[in-house]
């Protein structure tokens, strides 16, 4: 079931928080309340971090059941603590930091900034194994905070083009459906947290919106 939630009266929970099936990351002073929601509700172990110091842990990282990519600034004991998962843990050696605002990804495959070079991009494949392309949403290449994907569907923001929804079908071999999040915000990722057993929602989402996303990450 579908819950509501926010981090600390926040309801930006995707730019604190990670998910995939099996592994939550949630900042270092995650409140109890909160990582206990994500545990029951998305069934998932979790794990407290921070990354390059910050509780941006959505925004800085990328994440699918395969593996997960961290910037280069991040913190020796942070990676360390990542690695207790059974993910593969790949640093990106990049100039971008916001690998999460910037890569949309699923177990199938993955959209990319267009400014990261090859050398990131096979990095990527490799640590996430899947294939990448280049792509954008809405005109933006902030593909990762426009989008939100899981193996079961993908929502990206409603201005998005038919093009740009029909090269994201190709790469994530997934439906594609249009939609905001938080009482109309298209930065969709920014309000959800969701993995292919449920979904939580920023607590400014309304009932239409909920139908929407659920609906597009085929949790109906």
């Amino acid at each position: 079931m579908t819950g509501l939630i926010s981090y600390n009266k926040n309801p930006n929970v995707g730019v604190v928080a990670r998910v995939n099936d099996n592994t939550a990351l949630v900042p270092s002073h995650c409140p109890r309340d909160f990582s206990n929601v994500l545990e029951k509700d998305l069934e998932v172990e979790v794990i407290k971090t921070n990354i390059c110091g910050t509780s941006l842990i959505g925004a800085m990282t990328v994440m699918n059941n395969s593996g997960i990519l961290l910037p280069k600034f991040v913190y020796k004991k942070e990676a360390e603590a990542i690695k207790k998962s059974d993910l593969n843990v790949g640093i990106l050696e990049d100039k971008f930091t916001a690998l999460g605002n910037l890569i949309l990804a699923n177990d199938k495959g993955a959209v990319v900034n267009k400014k990261f070079t090859k050398g990131s991009i096979r990095a990527i494949e490799d640590v996430m194994d899947l294939e990448a392309v280049k792509g954008e949403i809405a005109g933006f290449g902030t593909v990762g905070s426009l989008g939100i994907t899981t193996n079961k569907g993908a929502l990206v923001h409603p201005l998005a083009r038919e093009d740009e929804i029909e090269l994201i079908e190709s790469a994530l071999k997934t439906d594609v459906d249009i939609g905001t999040v938080n009482r109309g915000a298209g930065f969709v990722r920014t309000g959800i947290l969701a993995n292919t057993k449920n979904v939580l929602l920023g607590d400014l989402t309304t009932g239409p919106e909920i139908t929407r996303i659920e609906e597009a990450l085929g949790l109906l």
